[in-house]
């Protein structure tokens, strides 16, 4: 029941009036109703279809986006640890080129001209200041800049240009100087042409594009510390890096390592979003000047611990030593018998054998000490007695060891010289394998093993039976 006032009297008088209209409807003109002329089907046109079409994409859209979930904001946000571009600020457009830069030369756009790119100081008092990067792209005729630090604004000039993504245009190559730097021999910086800038890129592995001796974590010792040995170089308009599958000894100014080492390539890609990848593997056999494949020999060269140094002289005997410091020595019977060196400057040294049967080496331990006189001490009636000389102003001083390795030669621990003048010492291991060490000068007064390698004998009496394991 209604509460409205009035509400009765006017339900009541509209049931009467649609009462009376029902009854002037008579039966024929319930009849459907005829039309004047056939009525033509009106086909969309072609733009309300595609309308059509759009809504419909758009409602399978929401509702696909229903049923597959919400976007994630890892999907939308950048990862926290993702490279990221740094854009180069306009600066130094009044700075000069130093006297010993070179302007580059390369395709920054790719239409064929190569583009001149000068490299502007920033002044400072330690020529240690920014380089600005400027250009005329030769499609638009506008300026380009960017703004490099390479440890240096002396004498800057451009590495070979790339083309690492591919795009048919060039990338500028500058190297960056840091001898401090971990492998303390730099690396190189890629600048990209985009959108009238010369931007950095990011490099997503930089410990791989690196050059020089990377130290091995908790390997230093003393005397030494083992490394990796990285490379990079450029190989037909593309970047690659490497690093030495094996660790080596370095330390007292020397590097341990074969003439041919196995390596791990990499060869450097830029994506679009500016980052430097490695996205290429390679083993390939590095030597000194050349590299190659490796196919299937994937090992290292042996170290340099052959052929022995066979000759010696014992009482009564002279022999000439004329590389570096010339000078000729003899043996003077006695009980000592006595070293008596003669030097081409007119010194005259001359040193007590402290061992009986002293044979002396005419070949010079040169891996020990080469810029003076210095000798290789064995002894005809005692295998182990080894001991090596060296000159110290007007006398022969007789080194002391340090370190874990002994200086003998026995039948887990063999001594000899080789014909090149590096003094080797191998200590058996474990399943008939040897470690080699080299001996290395490292004081006035004493020297210390630094390895070589683990090799493995046929013979282990004889050195000239070495193989690999």
């Amino acid at each position: 029941m209604s509460t409205t006032p009035g509400a009765p009297d006017l339900e009541a008088r509209l049931r009467v009036a649609l009462a009376a209209r029902a009854d002037l409807v008579r039966g024929e003109d319930l009849a459907p109703l005829a039309t004047a002329t056939p009525v033509r089907r009106r086909w969309p046109t072609p733009w309300v279809l595609l309308a059509a079409a759009a809504v419909v994409l758009l409602v399978l859209g929401v509702v696909l986006q229903g049923v597959g979930g919400r976007t994630r904001s890892d999907e939308v946000a950048p990862e926290p640890d993702a490279p990221q571009l740094e854009l180069p600020a306009d600066v130094g457009r009044d700075w000069k080129a130093d006297d010993l830069s070179s302007p580059a030369r390369l395709d920054l756009d790719g239409d064929g001209r190569k583009e001149r790119v000068d490299f502007l100081a920033e002044p400072t008092e330690d020529f240690d200041g920014r380089v600005r990067l400027q250009t005329t792209v030769s499609t638009t005729g506008e300026q380009a800049y960017g703004i490099a630090e390479l440890g240096t604004t002396i004498g800057t000039s451009a590495l070979d240009p790339i083309d690492a993504d591919g795009d048919g245009d060039q990338e500028l190559v500058l190297y960056f100087d840091d001898p401090s730097a971990v492998g303390g021999g730099g690396y190189p910086l890629v600048f990209d042409l985009r959108d009238g800038l010369l931007v950095r890129a990011v490099v997503e592995d930089p410990e791989l594009l690196v050059r020089g001796s990377v130290p091995v974590d908790g390997s230093a010792t003393e005397h030494f510390r083992m490394v990796h040995l990285h490379d990079y170089w450029f190989e037909q308009g593309t970047l690659w890096s490497s690093r030495s599958v094996n660790a080596y000894a370095e330390g007292n100014m020397t590097l341990l390592r074969p003439e041919t080492i196995v390596v791990d390539a990499w060869r450097w890609a830029l994506g679009d979003d500016g980052v430097l990848r490695h996205v290429e593997e390679a083993c390939l056999r590095q030597g000194l000047e050349a590299s190659q494949p490796c196919g299937n020999d994937t090992e290292n060269e042996l170290p340099s611990i052959v052929p022995v140094a066979g000759e010696t002289i014992g009482a009564g005997g002279r022999a000439v030593f004329d590389v570096g410091y010339r000078y000729t020595v003899s043996v003077e019977a006695g009980d000592p018998a006595t070293l008596v060196v003669r030097g081409e400057d007119g010194r005259t040294l001359r040193h007590d054998l402290a061992v009986a049967d002293a044979r002396v080496s005419t070949t010079q331990p040169t891996s020990v000490m080469s810029d003076g006189a210095s000798f290789y001490v064995t002894s005809a009636s005692d295998p182990s007695y080894a001991q090596v000389l060296v000159q110290d102003g007007d006398r022969l001083r007789a080194l002391d060891t340090t370190g874990d390795v002994e200086l003998t030669d026995d039948a887990t621990t063999r001594t000899w010289l080789t014909a090149g003048g590096a003094l080797v010492t191998a200590v058996a291991e474990e399943e008939g394998a040897w470690r080699a060490w080299q001996w290395q000068m490292v004081s006035g007064a004493e020297m210390a093993a630094l390895p070589s390698g683990t090799v493995c004998f046929d013979d282990p009496s004889d050195p000239a039976t070495v193989r690999r394991c």
